[in-house]
């Protein structure tokens, strides 16, 4: 909880959500690339007001101490001013989201929606920016993604799909879903 304490009186919030991606320069001037799949997707850094002195916040500031970089920590944005970095954009209501699960066919960087709504095939499931969360992880819709008359929808993400489904889970878009984890970040830090 420490940080999303410290997330609510932060003046400034700034999210890193680039892949971790290496360049190498061959002799022959030929440029490769690799991607390593990380589960600490976002760096954040936070900028508390200046009023956050250690000692009149030691408890706040010893509890970060605690979980350090081994445990994971969530930051709950709808406890703070800060929810509109992770608002859903797209056109499903709580109950629509709910009903949706990710299915199994989902790789790479493409997530596979399915058990839609019965909604326009106009309406837009996602919007470029909405966080979707797979199990524990979170992802950013890169396209905007409509309904469609199909049974499922593809929607295109950020990085690459860390953990393999296996059976199909319930659907997160971070400010709508069925889960306790809805409208909160993994931010594992390493």
């Amino acid at each position: 909880m420490s940080l999303t304490n410290i997330l609510a009186i932060s003046e400034s919030v700034g999210i890193n959500d680039q892949r971790f991606v290496g360049q190498m320069v061959s002799r022959n001037q030929r440029i490769s690339t690799s991607e390593i799949l990380t589960v600490v997707p976002f760096a954040f850094e936070m900028k508390p007001m200046q009023y956050l002195y250690y000692s009149q916040n030691r408890s706040l500031l010893n509890s970060l101490r605690i979980p350090d970089k081994a445990l994971t920590q969530y930051l709950n944005f709808s406890a703070t001013e800060w929810v509109n970095y992770i608002e859903y954009q797209g056109s499903m209501t709580a109950l629509q989201v709910a009903a949706c699960e990710w299915q199994t066919s989902s790789a790479n960087k493409n997530l596979v929606l399915g058990s839609l709504p019965a909604i326009s095939s106009s309406a837009y499931i996602v919007r470029a920016g909405d966080f979707c969360q797979v199990g524990l992880y979170s992802y950013i819709a890169t396209a905007d993604v409509q309904r469609g008359s199909g049974t499922t929808v593809t929607i295109p993400v950020h990085r690459n799909l860390i953990a393999t489904l296996t059976n199909p889970i319930p659907a997160v878009f971070l400010t709508l879903g069925s889960r306790t984890l809805d409208r909160s970040i993994n931010v594992n830090s390493q």
